[in-house]
């Protein structure tokens, strides 16, 4: 056994055993919500070591990279943003094969499900960290890239290093997968979990948490825009020799530019070609030189092995102005960030679901309380496997009743928040389309709401669909408050703290990594408006990512691992 896997080993173990006592305390404070809003039994269980190597790499977040070509219209149209974020819930929602082979035929779990976790988080960064050595470490050093390739990469593989874990243990547990609920508990009950281009930021930014950590937030104001670089793709490829393969599009902006280049051995002898729109040829050139262009524009990438088989990566970024500053990490994240988190009810101790209506007088009602909250419910329900999402984890069955879901295609991201209904198809289920249905069950048991930016930009009421949706017409004109006004998006099963029924998720997350309580920002109507709901930053330290600060405690972890590295190097 080498040193080094002695060491990460120590590591990890050590920082296992704070995210194992951190999760055994309750739901504490959720990447969404203020602490204690969580009523009843949560998360308890993490993505294991084993887990991990069952579900592979994870799933990559396939970002619609022409959303922000569309993000005014969205703003101004309730109809339209709630199009795309149906869009958005079908990419997330979609199976995906997982790596191990299990009695379950055509194994596969939601996307989501493949994605990380904070012990994910620990296991990469403290891998990448350590191979930095010595001098690395001390100065903070950034990661290279292929370093987080073969650091993620590892950590598919870790549970067959560890002693206690031979092949016929790990036999004996890929064949315990029989079924299809047990297969989707392998990853855990756990409550939040990103997209593998969100933790590669988060753990790429490091150093910059480090620095706030040590320093305290920055200011809550930056003058003039920020300029964002961010990673549309990181594409691995194999090609045979005389073979191609296409990439894309990517949307690049106005006053945006774009920069495609091969990455790797043989990267010279690979043809890198950048085409437009109609499919016309805008640069030319070898992998290793790359290309560049400027936007607008949708742009196709394609790679050929013109003389020898290629194993290499695609790597495409693009540059543009910002109207977020990210002061905690190394820019904001790239638009295939995503990160949900999910609230589960245990379901075998005979407790029934609290089932809520919301209808648009129930939503009338309750806005008009003094003091507004979701409640415990206006009903009850018993779920059958076929009408929720089911996770057998230790021990227990358990029901997914509801989720937020983040993604990074528009600069003030898209909250989307899904919640369990009995009557899934009235108001805010009312337009479920297609491409969601065509998922079945338990998936069209879900409602949905969204938000894209602090305040409603929408003038009609009824968000346009008075006429093919009335239900859901009603409904949004009971939560909608003028044009201009705060917008609005809230989950009864996640949101349940008193004053967040009212709430829009992005006044919230505005607040991660400054040091005001989520709480604090609902409840201070002088400091922080209409519940919380109104912008007062423009430097979004975390960009709106709880998880670093609240929680996860990602970035107790990062400090926790440099100061025990610091402390073993001068023994």
């Amino acid at each position: 056994m080498s040193t080094s896997h002695v060491s990460v080993r120590e590591a990890f173990r050590g920082a296992s055993r704070l995210a194992a006592i951190a999760l055994t305390l309750g739901c504490g404070a959720p990447e969404d919500t203020a602490p204690g809003a969580c009523p009843t039994v949560t998360a308890i269980s993490a993505v294991s070591a084993e887990a991990r190597a069952v579900l592979g790499l994870a799933s990559r977040y396939p970002a619609d990279t022409m959303m922000a070509s569309r993000a005014e219209e969205i703003r101004r149209s309730q109809r339209a943003r709630r199009a795309a974020a149906w869009e958005v819930v079908a990419r997330v929602l979609a199976p995906v094969r997982v790596e191990a082979s299990t009695p379950v035929a055509d194994a596969t779990v939601p996307r989501f499900r493949t994605w990380y976790d904070r012990d994910d988080v620990v296991r990469v960064f403290q891998r990448a960290f350590e191979q930095l050595g010595p001098e690395g470490r001390a100065a903070h050093g950034p990661f290279r890239e292929d370093a987080l390739d073969e650091a993620f990469g590892w950590n598919t593989r870790f549970v067959h290093t560890l002693d206690f874990w031979p092949s016929s243990r790990w036999s004996g547990y890929v064949g315990s997968l029989l079924d299809r609920p047990t297969l989707a508990g392998a990853p855990g009950i756990r409550r939040i979990a990103m997209s593998p281009d969100a933790v590669r930021h988060v753990v790429s930014s490091y150093a910059e948490v480090l620095r706030c950590v040590e320093d305290g937030p920055p200011a809550a104001f930056v003058d003039g825009p920020a300029e964002s670089s961010q990673r549309l793709a990181r594409e691995p490829f194999v090609l045979p020799r005389c073979a191609t393969q296409a990439f894309g599009p990517y949307f690049v902006a106005s006053g945006a530019s774009m920069v495609a280049r091969v990455e790797g051995d043989g990267a010279a002898g690979v043809t890198l070609r950048v085409l437009d729109g109609a499919g016309v040829a805008r640069c030319s050139s070898s992998g290793d030189r790359g290309c560049t262009l400027s936007g607008p524009g949708a742009f196709r990438v394609t790679v050929a092995a013109t003389g020898s088989a290629a194993r290499a990566v695609l790597e495409v970024r693009h540059t543009e102005p910002s109207a977020s500053v990210a002061g905690c990490l190394r820019g904001v994240f790239p638009v295939s960030a995503a990160a949900v988190s999910m609230e589960w009810r245990r379901s075998d101790l005979g407790q029934p679901l609290p089932d809520y209506d919301t209808s648009a007088a129930a939503m009338s009602r309750r806005l008009a309380m003094a003091s507004p909250s979701w409640g415990a419910g206006d009903r009850v329900a018993a779920p059958t496997d076929d009408s929720i999402y089911t996770a057998f984890a230790a021990g227990a069955v358990f029901q997914l009743a509801g989720m937020h879901i983040r993604t990074r295609e528009l600069d003030r991201w898209v909250h989307i928040t899904l919640w369990w209904s009995s009557e899934p198809d009235t108001d805010f289920g009312a337009d479920r389309p297609a491409s969601v249905r065509a998922l079945g069950a338990p998936w069209d048991f879900y409602k949905m709401c969204v938000v894209t930016d602090f305040d409603e930009g929408d003038p009609d009421p009824d968000g346009g669909f008075a006429s093919d949706a009335p239900t859901l017409a009603a409904s949004l004109r009971a939560v909608h408050e003028g044009h201009g006004g705060p917008s609005w998006c809230s989950n009864p099963y996640i949101d349940n703290a008193p004053g967040l029924v009212r709430s829009n998720c992005i006044g919230c997350h505005q607040h991660a990594m400054t040091g005001v309580r989520a709480e604090a920002s609902v409840q201070d109507n002088v400091r922080y408006p209409a519940a919380g709901r109104r912008q007062v930053r423009n430097n979004f330290p975390a960009d709106q990512l709880w998880g670093l600060e609240a929680n996860d405690s990602i970035a107790s972890i990062f400090a926790e691992t440099a100061t025990w590295w610091g402390v073993a190097s001068r023994r």
